[in-house]
This record gives C-alpha cells, structure tokens and sequence, in this order.
C-alpha cells in the first residue's frame, strides 16, 4: 500500500538528502574570496570541459532509475522541443485540469465559509494532476491511486538515493534492490503506462499512416515518436515517465507553496494580482497568450523564488580532472562544487533591499521600459540561479512557470485565502543547504466573496 506521505516522512526525506549532499563536501563558487558571481557561473556553465552535472550523483540515477536514463539524457530534448512548443495548444487542458483539481481538493462550501486546508498537500496533488495531465493524459491523471504513487516517488527516490550513497559501488544494486522502495515503486508505475504504450505501438502498427491523424498529443506520445530502436521499450519509456514526474512534482510544488505562503501572509497583494489576471483573461481569454501578459503575476513568482528558493547552492558539478581556475585556485579531480545561490539573490550589489519580499521588483522594470525577457521568470541568468544556467538550464522551466502563474492567477480569481495567524508566514525548514517551505502549516481558503 503507498500511503499518502505525513509531515515526519517528508521531513525525514529531505533530511537524507541534505546528509547525502553534505557528505560530498561541495565547495561554493561566487564568493568574493574566489573570482565573482560571473566568472563562478561562467565555469559552473562549462559542463562539456571538465564537469560532470550533480544531478545524476544526487539520486544515484544509475542505480534508482538504471544506467539507460543516467548515461543518456535524449528525454530532455523533448521536453525542451516538443513539449515547450506545444505548451500553447495544450493549455486549455491544463487549465481544466488546474480547475478540477483545486475544486475537488478543496471542497469549499458554497455558504462561503473558510475551511482549513494543508497547504502543501494540496499543492503537490494539483501539480501532480496538472503535470500528468500534459505528460499522459485522461484518465490516468485523475486516478487517485496514481496521484499517490507519483507524488510519494519523491520520498521514495530520496531516501533511496541516501541508503545507496553510503555503500560501496558493488553493493549499491543489492541495496537499491532489497533495502528501499524503488522496485516496488516503479512496478505500480509499469502497471499503468506499460499498457497504455504497448496499446499505442500496436494502434501505430496497425493503423500505420492513419496513426499520425488519431494518436493522442502528450509527452508519452511525443517521447514514443521521437524514440528509434531499443528506446522504445516499454519498460524504458516507463523509467523516463518516472523521471520527468520526478522533475515536475518536486521543485514546482515546494515552489509554488512559498509563493502562496507569501500570497497568504499578503493579502493586499491579491486585488493587484486578480486586476492583471482579469484584464488579461479579458483579452486573451484563458490562454497562454494570457499567462505570457501577466508580469506581476510573474513578478510575484519569481521574487519569491529569489528569496525562498528551496536551496542555498545551485548548478552543482563535480569536476572530472583537476583544474586551475583564472584566480589561480587548484580544483582536483573528484571535487563537488556548485554557484552561490543564495549569495547572489541577496547581494545588495544586485538587488536593492534584497532581504525584503518586494513582489513587484521585476515587473516594475519591465514597466519602466527594461527587457522583459530578461526579467522573465523563465530566464536563467548569473543574478537569477534557480534553474540553472549554461548550456544546462532546467529543460523545463516554461513548462513549470506557465503552470505555477496560471496556479496563481486561478486563486486569486476564484477564492480569498489567509493564514490562522494574521500576517505570520509559515517558518522555512532548513536542512543544510536545502530549504523546504513548511510542510505542516494550514491556511484558510473559502470562495471569493467579493
């Protein structure tokens, strides 16, 4: 039985990871002592010279998820193509998703009575429901059983990645096989997409060019047409699926709830907010076309990912030779090292009172004439760190920011939400360098009664 995760597992989850990462020992690149934030994430960029990304290393991927997914990343590139250039057709779905979702995991009264909800639970399920709508679809990403599978992987993976960490190579398959979860985990999901792909296979076999007119528009599908050979094994797209549910569960849902919790501790925020998202719905209706428009709302996401990120490093790397850097610093070969995120998003040479949540801090220089790309919550930079950068940003990034703005911009459309305690953010856990926004906290929601 998966059982919905409680505060104490997720809690312990995070813990293992954090012990994980700082049994690695990474040193920080970008303080003044080394060579500036620039040059630090310039050299954090140059993965293809001397680095090898800390992703594959964090999860143990050779051993969770198999050496097919660890060694060859080819999923990535649909992501960063296919999906991100269908985002636009396919969010009316999204949408839909978004409204079915917070509607049945609310429940609220029609009286317009507050009911007290755990905010991150509600969250992660949205998310959840949402992403899987886009990666397979209906039916699948409204069954109940699927949801908690996919959301409890997170813990699962976690946990198993720390076990795994601790043992030698040779014992690291034994462990991962007979000492966590992952087997069991992956078999629930092998039981739901191994028939829906080998169904689509046959349809594709069998209906041949009349495939291309009936076959369903989702990541699944997308990853089977870009697949040549061996990569489409069934077994292998289910490990690939796991891997990109992974990816959009995790980081999007503890984002997303800092968002809210600064949402929830400012309410005066959300009148400014609910203008933007009605003008623009007014316009474009609910569309993509209408979330690019909405720059506070994107404002709003991306001010409280600089100052509640859910990490104090980014771009981690270990470094495959050893290296001298410009400053004449000595890097040997094995090191972990990473970019100073939290340096950065709150040095005062970069950011005007940068300890204090200022929710309009990027549209008012969109406003005032400025790029607007360059201050778009999508756009990875050496001031902005939290996806990444180089020649490896997060590949899905826009997918994960139109998602967290049309989140948004549905709440303060459609409900009033506050804290029990006027005015009180929900406290950060810190474990190590890793930040996870408060998993236990309630907020109060009830429907809009303005």
């Amino acid at each position: 039985m998966f059982d919905p995760p409680n505060v104490d597992l997720i809690t312990v989850g995070a813990v293992l990871v954090i012990i994980a990462l700082l049994l690695q020992s990474a040193p920080v690149l970008g303080s003044s002592a080394l060579f500036g934030y620039l040059g630090a994430f310039q050299t954090q960029a140059s993965t293809t010279k001397f680095l090898k990304n800390g992703y594959e290393k964090l999860l143990e991927l050779p051993y969770t998820l198999g050496p097919s997914v660890a060694n060859d990343h080819w999923h990535s590139s649909v992501i960063r193509r296919q999906m991100t250039q269908n985002l636009s057709a396919k969010f009316p779905e999204l949408y839909d998703e978004i409204r079915h979702a917070f509607m049945e995991g609310l429940s609220l009264p029609d009286s317009g009575e507050w009911k007290t909800v755990k905010a991150s639970e509600v969250f992660t399920r949205v998310i959840c429901r949402v992403s899987n709508r886009l990666f397979v679809g209906l039916p699948l990403c409204r069954d109940e059983k699927f949801t908690e599978i996919s959301r409890d992987f997170t813990l699962n993976a976690s946990t198993a990645a720390f076990v795994i960490s601790l043992v030698p190579s040779f014992v690291k398959p034994l462990v991962m096989k007979y000492l966590t979860r992952i087997p069991a985990t992956i078999a629930e999901f092998e039981k739901r997409f191994i028939p829906i792909i080998e169904e689509r296979l046959h349809q594709e076999e069998t209906l041949r060019e009349l495939w291309h007119d009936k076959k369903p528009f989702d990541f699944l599908q997308w990853l089977l047409d870009a697949a040549k050979g061996e990569k489409r094994e069934p077994k292998d797209l289910t490990l690939r699926m796991i891997n990109a549910n992974f990816t959009a569960i995790h980081t999007s849902s503890m984002s997303f709830t800092q968002a809210f919790y600064w949402l929830a501790t400012h309410p005066e925020y959300a009148p400014i907010l609910r203008e933007e998202v009605e003008v623009t719905v007014a316009e474009f209706g609910w569309t993509k076309d209408a979330i690019n428009a909405m720059i506070k709302v994107d404002s709003f996401l991306k001010e409280s990912m600089r100052i509640t990120g859910i990490a104090a490093y980014s771009m981690g790397r270990k470094v495959m030779r050893a290296t001298t850097l410009s400053d004449g610093t000595k890097i040997p070969k094995g090191a972990h090292i990473a970019v100073n995120l939290w340096g950065v998003h709150r040095d005062p040479t970069i950011y005007e009172r940068p300890d204090d949540f200022d929710p309009w801090r990027f549209s008012k220089k969109i406003a005032a004439g400025e790029n607007a790309t360059r201050h778009a919550l999508t756009t990875p930079s050496p001031e902005f760190l939290f996806w990444g950068g180089g020649a490896h940003p997060c590949t899905g990034r826009h997918f994960a920011s139109m998602e967290m703005k049309a989140m948004l911009a549905h709440i303060v459309t459609n409900y009033d939400v506050k804290l029990p305690q006027e005015g009180l953010r929900p406290k950060d856990i810190w474990f190590g360098a890793s930040c996870v926004p408060n998993q236990s906290a309630t907020v109060l929601f009830r429907l809009r009664q303005e």
